[in-house]
Order: structure tokens, then C-alpha cells, then sequence
């Protein structure tokens, strides 16, 4: 796969731009980064969509007790860059980070998230299982590969009704056990396209364009989330999956069944009738890929989604007792 390929598709977020636009923020001066956060921090609450921010807030940081974070589990804010951590985190986390002071205290992880941290942690996602749940404060973090914004011209009508998926299943068993039952289906094309470890189902990679030729996409979560689901609701397509269990900024635990997505159960038994039944009922499909849309469309307002970030650290860090 050549450069252009790689990185010019349409939808698809140029990774030279993002570290560009990072470097760019990284000169912008904190003394007035701060002082458009006191200005953000007096102002938002005037909004005409005040109750919504603060509901954005509220799943972000479910903290409303004082906490504390052992100094071994703690960094400085101003210690959250890159070299320190993976550099697409650090990248998008110094976005929302920089506006507040560089020696306040916090825990940042970086990376999938395996459990829920037992400390107070700004993170990516976190599992939905009731344990430690409002330890994990999410921030929009690794956002160059969870939120693309691909075009998607095509008329639901003229998409393909199959289910499709295209990606790697390698050492991800879930997936490994949806292919086992389902690749031979003809209502089904699904592909893995990891070329290391080549498994007897074994395809070419398809780029996020090509997949919009198809009414039905599939989006099974991989070691956290499954980071193909926002753009398949930024698309024309129906996502198809079992609930999920963990949640990012997508706020997937807001997502509801048979309205943003087609559910499907946790083993997999049912996929074949749940299938046959959108297939049969092309209107109810098209309404679903409708309403994901809108969902989607609604982290669009970059002005907003900052507003919203500098909310949920500000309210991390106050809710952070001081040593």
C-alpha cells in the first residue's frame, strides 16, 4: 500500500496533519490557554445547550465524591506528552490538557483498555461491567483512529444487502467465533486482512469507501472498542452488533437497540434470523442507518466537543483532594 493510499483515501485523516496540528497547539501559550479555559469555565453554563454539556459531562466523569490519587499512580499534568506516552494520546490529550495548570496532579493511561483503573484515571474508554466504572474518565484520546469522517454518497436503496465486514480477527476471539459460524453465509461477506497471521478466511484490504456499497456493516469490538463503529454511523450503513461493553466518547452506553444499531446476541446464535429479518424489512434498516446517522453528526461542532472536553478535565481535577 503506497502513501497515497494509505493516507489521502477519502475519510481518512492524514497522519502528518494531526502531529502537525499538535506541534501547532503545543506553541500556543499557556498563560492564554488559561485564560480561555476561566473564560469557558464563567461562560458555558449561559449556553442555550447548557443541559446538554453538562449531560456530556456527567457520562464522561461520573466523579462526585473527592477522591485521591497515590503519588505513585499520579503525573503531572504537564508531564503528559509525547515520550512519555504513546504519541497519539499524549497528542489529543495535551488539546484539552494544556489549558489548566502543569504541575496539577492526575493519572492518565494510555493505550486499550484491558479493566477498569482502581484510581481515578483520565483514559479512553472503559468497560461497562460495574466495576470501578466512574474511575474511568473518558477523553476523546487515539482520535486519529477512532473518528473519521469518510463520505458516503451512496443511496441506502442502491447498497447491497449483505453484511459485510473487512478487518483483523487475529488473536481476537470474538471475532475468530463469528467468522467460524457465519463466513460461509450467503448473506454475509466478511474478509481478514491481517496479513501476518493469515487465517483460511483470508482477504484483501478494503477501504472504508468500499465498504459503503453495503447496507449492513458489522462492527464487533476488538480488544476495547471497535473502532470502526463511528464511521460506520457517519455513513448511510446500518452498524450491526452485540451491546457493548465498553464505552469511549462515542458514549456508546447512550446507544440504543433497533434505533442507532441492529443488536445482535453476544454468542452469535441469532445473526442469521436477525439478518433475514432487515433484509426483508429494507425500511426499518434505512431508518436505523438514519438515526445512527444524527447520532454521529452531533460530535461534529469542534467549538462544542472543546467545551465539552475542558468540562470533564476541569471536573476531574476538581474532584481530585490535594495532597
Amino acid at each position: 500500500m503506497n502513501l497515497i493510499e494509505k493516507y489521502v483515501l477519502p475519510g481518512k485523516k492524514m497522519a502528518l496533519f494531526f502531529y502537525i496540528r499538535g506541534a501547532l497547539h503545543n506553541l500556543v501559550p499557556r498563560f492564554w490557554l488559561n485564560a480561555s479555559r476561566r473564560r469557558v469555565l464563567r461562560n458555558w453554563e449561559k449556553r442555550a445547550d447548557a443541559d446538554y454539556l453538562r449531560w456530556r459531562r456527567d457520562i464522561y466523569c461520573r466523579l462526585e465524591k473527592p477522591c485521591t490519587i497515590p503519588e505513585e499512580a499520579g503525573v503531572a499534568l504537564k508531564d503528559v506528552r509525547m515520550g512519555n506516552f504513546q504519541s497519539r494520546y499524549a497528542v489529543d490529550a495535551q488539546r484539552s490538557l494544556r489549558y489548566f495548570p502543569g504541575n496539577a496532579l492526575l493519572a492518565f493511561k494510555d493505550g486499550d483498555v484491558w479493566e477498569n483503573p482502581v484510581v481515578p484515571t483520565l483514559i479512553k474508554a472503559r468497560r461497562l461491567n460495574g466495576k470501578n466504572e466512574e474511575n474511568a474518565v473518558i477523553l476523546n484520546l487515539d482520535s486519529i483512529r477512532h473518528w473519521l469522517n469518510p463520505h458516503d454518497n451512496i443511496p441506502f436503496d442502491k447498497k447491497i444487502p449483505k453484511l459485510f465486514f473487512r478487518g483483523d480477527i487475529f488473536n481476537k476471539p470474538a471475532r475468530v467465533k463469528f467468522f467460524e459460524q457465519w463466513a460461509d453465509n450467503g448473506m454475509f461477506d466478511l474478509g481478514d486482512t491481517n496479513r501476518n497471521h493469515p487465517s483460511r478466511w483470508q482477504s484483501e484490504f478494503v477501504s472504508i469507501p468500499e465498504h459503503f456499497k453495503y447496507k449492513f456493516i458489522l462492527a464487533l469490538e476488538g480488544y476495547d472498542m471497535a473502532s470502526s463503529l463511528q464511521w460506520i454511523m457517519a455513513s448511510g450503513c446500518v452498524p450491526v452488533m452485540p451491546k457493548p461493553t465498553v464505552e469511549g466518547w462515542l458514549m456508546h452506553s447512550q446507544l440504543v437497540a433497533g434505533r442507532h444499531y441492529i443488536e445482535i446476541a453476544p454468542d452469535f446464535s441469532d445473526v442469521g434470523d436477525v439478518m433475514r429479518y432487515y433484509i426483508g424489512h429494507p425500511d426499518e434498516a434505512r431508518m436505523i442507518s438514519e438515526e445512527s446517522r444524527k447520532w454521529a453528526l452531533q460530535f461534529n461542532d469542534r467549538k462544542r466537543e472543546k467545551i465539552i472536553s475542558l468540562l470533564v478535565v476541569d471536573k476531574y481535577l476538581s474532584s481530585i483532594a490535594k495532597p
